[in-house]
């Protein structure tokens, strides 16, 4: 049953990102602006360079010099050029390399997880900032482990299947309290995430006998600043599942 249904990452990429339109223009524009002061750097070196040897400052030469430097540089920034398929192409460059950082993070958390207390963890040095920070908030928050890599799935809404990252009981106010939680590595927390957990709470919900108390997102960034430990309450989790649940019925009418 579970091989035919939709995942809910499938489902939620149904919407549009909109904030995915200004971050993919601000790459190209970051990376044409570098190589334009690359070329400028190089010109001018070049320039001075041929007046200093040869004297043909205000000359015919050197104003078919510049001309012909001026065309050049309309080529390699314009249309089909080199460097403005590279440009076009930054966005999904860093998304993938974004992506492959990542699913790496992700494999060493998971080797922690699952691996018997005093095993040595290694990881690569750009994936060990948000790993040392899930250490830190593993210790800080007296985690206790209930499952890894949780499968769900429901029927409601036509079906849905999906996986997500941990259950673990977490001292709260004195007492255990069971968080269903969703490993991100994202700058932010976007609004899809609010839908993506209340899909895995109560997929896992009618799949266990556990009840769990409340979903979270942990972001674990690759920067120098704290984690993110954004939690929802069963509450506010079963709007956005009524949400959710409109976005596995419109999948399934439209692939169906």
């Amino acid at each position: 049953m579970t091989k035919s249904l939709p995942h809910v990452t499938q489902i939620i990429a149904q919407l549009a990102k909109p904030w995915l339109l200004p971050w993919g223009v601000g790459l190209g524009v970051e990376f044409m602006g570098e190589k334009t002061v690359e070329f400028v750097d190089e010109s001018t070196t070049k320039i001075l360079n041929e007046i200093k040897d040869t004297q043909l400052i205000k000359t015919e030469a050197m104003t078919e010099k510049l001309q012909n430097m001026r065309a050049e540089a309309k080529k390699d920034f314009l249309g089909d050029s080199e460097i403005a398929k590279e440009a076009k192409s930054q966005p999904t460059k860093i998304r993938d390399e974004a992506a492959d950082r990542g699913k790496r993070a992700h494999a060493a958390i998971e080797r922690f997880l699952q691996a018997k207390d005093g095993t040595q963890i290694d990881v690569d040095e750009d994936i060990a900032k948000p790993f040392k920070k899930f250490i830190e908030w593993w210790i800080f928050n007296d985690v206790e482990m209930v499952e890894v890599e949780c499968p769900v799935w429901s029927e409601e809404g036509e079906g849905y299947k999906g996986r997500f990252d941990l259950a673990a009981n977490l001292k709260k106010e004195g007492k255990d309290t069971l968080y269903l939680i969703d490993i991100k590595f994202t700058p932010r927390l976007y609004d899809d995430v609010k839908w993506q957990l209340a899909a895995y709470f109560y997929g896992w919900k009618q799949r266990t006998n556990y009840i769990p108390e409340r979903a979270a997102a942990l972001r674990l960034d690759f920067t120098d600043g704290p984690e993110e430990f954004a939690v929802i309450l069963e509450s506010e989790l079963y709007v956005h599942y009524q949400v959710f649940l409109k976005l596995v019925e419109l999948w399934h009418l439209i692939n169906d």
